[in-house]
């Protein structure tokens, strides 16, 4: 006997909206890790160690991209040439940034948090690289992972030291940042 299919629409709808929150999931993600934490910490690393260690520190991100889409790309592994490359791009930034008899201070807090700011860049990374995938215009996603890093740094707000100053803002160096920032960039 055939046997005859009938799809259920309310299955059907349901499967597009739980996809739906799947990927709204991962553009809040992208927008906390990429917009909101990893400035925060990178910010915060820079007020407690030299500028020359967060500079290197963080440029180990893509060796934390590499590891994370090792596991969480399909079809991404991670190589021996991916690894050397890794290895003569830090020996080159290293070279750069610690020429002319420049020491290098360990600060435990801020480096580490120069090294979590670089894992947390991973994430986010992971975060695109998925986001990519799901075939939406590049605006319209840039727009809803920065909403979202915006809203957690709004969130983030009453934890830090932050007043908000109108005087400052309409000093024309601050004004023409902040404009230039939002039209320019």
């Amino acid at each position: 006997p055939a046997v005859i299919c009938i799809q259920d629409p309310l299955r059907e709808e349901a499967a597009r909206v739980i996809a739906g929150l799947k990927q709204e999931g991962i553009m809040i993600v992208a927008g906390i890790t990429g917009i909101g934490i990893y400035y925060l910490m990178e910010n915060i690393a820079l007020t407690l160690t030299q500028a020359s260690n967060i500079s290197v520190i963080v440029s180990i991100a893509p060796i934390f991209t590499g590891i994370l889409a090792h596991f969480f790309l399909e079809g991404e592994k991670m190589k021996k040439s991916i690894v050397l490359g890794f290895v003569c791009a830090m020996a080159g930034i290293c070279l750069i940034t610690f020429q002319k008899g420049e020491t290098v201070e360990l600060n435990p807090l801020g480096d580490f948090l120069g090294v979590a700011a670089a894992a947390i860049w991973g994430v986010y990374s992971i975060c695109s690289r998925k986001i990519a995938g799901f075939g939406y215009d590049t605006i319209i996603t840039t727009r809803r992972t920065f909403f979202y890093g915006i809203l957690f740094m709004l969130c983030a707000l009453p934890f830090m030291d932050f007043h908000l100053s109108l005087s400052a803002l309409l000093k024309p160096v601050n004004l023409g940042n902040i404009i230039y920032l939002g039209v320019g960039a």
